[in-house]
């Protein structure tokens, strides 16, 4: 384990507000060194179980190990936990400079190390020629690179970030990402970071832990977290355009849809109905059938995104479906085929909303 990172472990942990449950019995771990985002929508518990892990905030009930040991009994030195608060908590009346050396007068580090360790940030950071400004003279991309700064100028062994892009520019966020995974990769500290966007949570995580009503429905690398999300809520959450769900029947070895065969499968589970999921990538779109199995659909609405085209189909039932293709092939009101296979698609529980993950059984 390396002196610049440390091991950080959620045991039972639950928070309470009067009779309001805002985290249950949650169990999280996060290795030395790793990239993890928490993500979920507003009111998931993220934010709290970040202020929790910093020491701000109290758990309920349960433990927050750093390294093995009882954050409850941790001295807060300057060296083991920085924190970057969403709407940054700089310092009115000090220059950029004196809110980076702030933190580091309080722990009492020496002059010399202080002035290299500012320098190092300001130059990374591009801020070194506004570190005699005030944060009032700032651009909101540049006061949120000060409060990453100042996280960053402790050099401690865990650094937590709580929504730190969310106030800057969308054209300022790309870079203001690759600037952190630089960071993460040059110091390699360990970060926790809260996020509501999925996109920025899938550009940046090692792993993923992705939070609903206080509770962790899945921790995994990104890859998995897309193609094997572990129920509905997952499946749904992360994705643009969102994951088609329909509601089909399994039957003979064939996924039917009111009926109408729409795939051949090979799998054991029971003949009932289930919850069929396609990422609008996988299915395939043509102008004349592939197969038996192929579902006439209507092309309702097209958006054309550059990179990719948008389709918005009609299914004989009257359900839609959302379709990416490369080229602009179809028009308005077109007559087409979409074809489904059970390699690219997944298959949920009605009543649990798990994934079952047909492919392995």
């Amino acid at each position: 384990m390396s002196e610049s990172n440390a091991t950080i472990e959620l045991k039972q942990i639950s928070k309470q507000y009067k009779k309001n449950t805002i985290i249950d019995g949650l169990d999280l771990s996060v290795k030395a060194g790793e990239f993890l985002v928490l993500l979920g929508p507003s009111g998931c518990g993220k934010s709290t179980t970040l202020r929790m892990i910093a020491g701000l905030e109290e758990p309920t009930a349960g433990d927050v190990l750093i390294d093995g040991e009882n954050l409850r009994k941790i001295k807060d030195d300057g060296h083991t936990i920085a924190m970057v608060f969403q709407d940054y908590a700089l310092y009115p009346n000090m220059t950029v400079y004196q809110n980076l050396e702030y933190a580091l007068k309080v722990h009492k580090v020496p002059v010399e190390d202080r002035k290299k360790r500012i320098e190092s940030v300001l130059q990374t950071l591009n801020l070194e020629k506004y570190q005699d400004r005030l944060p009032s003279q700032l651009s909101g991309g540049q006061k949120q690179r000060v409060a990453v700064g100042r996280g960053m100028v402790k050099k401690s062994k865990i650094f937590l970030l709580d929504e730190p892009l969310s106030n800057i520019d969308v054209q300022l966020r790309e870079k203001a990402r690759d600037e952190l995974q630089k960071l993460h990769l040059l110091n390699q500290q360990t970060i926790v970071y809260v996020t509501h966007d999925q996109l920025e949570a899938m550009a940046l995580g090692d792993r993923i832990a992705v939070m609903d009503q206080g509770i962790i429905q899945m921790v995994d690398i990104p890859e998995n977290i897309y193609n094997e999300p572990t129920n509905l809520f997952v499946a749904k959450f992360i994705g643009t355009p969102q994951i088609n769900l329909i509601e089909v029947t399994l039957q003979n070895n064939q996924i039917k849809l009111d009926q109408v065969p729409v795939m051949e499968v090979s799998t054991s589970l029971s003949a009932k109905k289930y919850c069929l999921g396609v990422r609008p990538e996988h299915l395939h779109c043509t102008k004349t059938p592939v197969n038996e199995f192929s579902l006439p659909v209507v092309v309702e609405n097209i958006v054309d995104y550059g990179r990719f085209v948008q389709l918005l189909l009609v299914m004989p039932n009257g359900g839609h479906l959302k379709a990416i293709v490369n080229e602009l092939d179809y028009t308005i009101g077109e007559n087409i085929f979409v074809t489904l296979s059970q390699k690219s698609s997944i298959l949920f529980d009605l009543e649990t909303e798990n994934n079952l993950y047909w492919g392995q059984l």
